[in-house]
């Protein structure tokens, strides 16, 4: 089993770096292969126009490195989505990641790739309210329901105060290292 964390922060070694660790620590604890990608370290460009019927869809920017990067997510059986929350949503990294996902998802042979894969979601952000995660844990339910897979689970963490907070949260990394060893046996169990 392989887990594939998409890190949509341009900080690595920060706070949504450190939480996606610790998911990866748990998931490789519980047997699985994981690997780390930083969406800020490829050219990954906005979607361009595509057409209204999803199966006949083409990515007209495929020169690009979404392609690749497509292809390694494919291949692993969880992904993590891990991202801060920037303007009441994923950061533009992941944007455009997700956006250039509509290229592809409707389109044989990649809609039957989709289908039946593990997704993880995990967050921070600068505000004090807990609620602050759902602009990013709604709408990837969303994403992972469109492609039709499984949402394995969320964790969402305050960062308010500054600082890479997340590592003097032994709470906060614990929750995170046990859903990522949990969503590893769920996905072994199907």
């Amino acid at each position: 089993m392989k887990v594939l964390a998409l890190i949509g922060s341009p900080r690595k070694n920060w706070n949504t770096d450190t939480l996606a660790d610790a998911v990866l620590k748990g998931a490789k604890e519980a047997g699985a292969r994981v690997e780390k990608i930083y969406l800020d370290d490829y050219n990954i460009r906005p979607i361009a126009e595509v057409c209204d019927d999803r199966r006949k869809r083409e990515d007209l920017r495929a020169d690009d490195d979404f392609p690749g990067l497509l292809e390694q997510s494919l291949d692993a059986d969880i992904v993590l989505w891990s991202t801060p929350v920037y303007w009441q949503g994923v950061s533009a990294q992941m944007k455009c990641f997700i956006d250039r996902l509509s290229s592809y998802f409707g389109r044989p042979p990649y809609a039957q790739r989709f289908e039946g894969k593990g997704h993880i979601v995990v967050c921070t952000y600068g505000r004090k309210e807990p609620e602050t995660a759902r602009w990013v844990t709604g709408p990837m339910k969303v994403t992972v329901e469109v492609l039709r897979g499984r949402y394995l689970g969320d964790l969402g963490a305050s960062t308010s105060g500054g600082g890479n907070r997340i590592r003097q949260m032994p709470d906060v990394l614990s929750a995170a290292q046990e859903l990522g060893k949990k969503a590893v046996q769920k996905m072994a169990e199907k």
